[in-house]
């Protein structure tokens, strides 16, 4: 009976310390006072492309770097923008696959490699290779800076513990992330 209760205030010490981690981590984003991407639509007066089946690979030395699929993409000759239908986004790491991402729609720069993606109905949900889930409504990926962020409201499942709040700023590079404002962590056992 007390190596359970030592074992529990062990498990919600390291939980509270990873939640101090993750305010840690908000507390840099926000000194470094870096704004959150505007979203803007593209709106096309007229469709030349519509391709059903798309896939769009970025690649850097040969390897890899994230991988676009959708059911169908809309473009225009005259924008650097395709409209994305049923998408699924993989972004891979140095050890192969780290996130994957499933929107009802999207948007991607083919000039910059950034793109936004959105649902109506249900979040979008972040796989993370370690066992996080992260839950938002929006994503916008920064190709040149290899971050995902939103400015909508998230919640990031964990082992043991569930954290809520609003904005996100995650770095593929150094594999850090941090929620905005409003952070609340439920311990769960």
């Amino acid at each position: 009976m007390k190596f359970r209760s030592g074992i529990r205030w062990i498990l919600r010490g390291a939980t509270l310390c990873l939640a101090g981690f993750l305010g840690y981590i908000l507390m840099q984003q926000m000194q470094s006072n870096h704004p959150l991407p505007v979203v803007t639509e593209p709106v096309f007066e007229k469709t030349d492309a519509d391709i059903e089946g798309f896939v769009y690979r970025q690649t850097e030395n040969g390897r890899i770097q994230w991988e676009v699929e959708a059911q169908k993409a809309e473009s225009h000759e005259s924008e650097q923008h395709v409209l994305l239908t049923r998408v699924q986004i993989r972004l891979f790491g140095k050890a192969g696959q780290h996130m994957e991402l499933e929107a009802e729609e999207g948007t991607i720069n083919t000039a910059s490699g950034d793109f936004d993606l959105r649902n109506e109905d249900e979040l979008i949900a972040i796989d993370l290779v370690n066992g996080y889930t992260i839950l938002t409504s929006h994503v916008h990926w920064v190709d040149a800076e290899q971050t995902i962020s939103t400015d909508r409201p998230v919640m990031i499942h964990g082992p043991g513990f569930t954290i809520t709040g609003s904005g996100l700023v995650a770095e593929l590079k150094t594999e850090k992330l941090g929620v905005l404002d409003d952070v609340h962590v439920q311990i769960t056992s």
